[in-house]
């Protein structure tokens, strides 16, 4: 998803670029501070989003729950 960000978004800029007479330097150097920003803003809801769909396809079972607090049990003494 990223990829298709990034290159979509560089030719989009080479599209404006164009059209717009605007230089494709600072286009650039703004679409490249987009694709470093814009998936750590965004990596919490994506990772939530994925993280239901996962438990919706694969439902935790009583083993998951027990490996749950038997890491939780090992950190607290840590």
């Amino acid at each position: 998803m990223g990829v298709f960000m990034t290159f979509g978004s560089i030719i989009a800029w080479m599209i404006i670029s164009v059209a717009t007479g605007v230089a494709l330097v600072p286009l650039l150097l703004i679409a490249g501070s987009l694709a470093v920003f814009v998936p750590s803003l965004g990596y919490p809801l994506t990772y939530t989003v994925w993280f239901a769909i996962d438990i919706t396809f694969r439902t935790p079972t009583a083993e998951d729950f027990a490996l749950a607090q038997e890491w939780l049990d090992n950190r607290a003494l840590a």
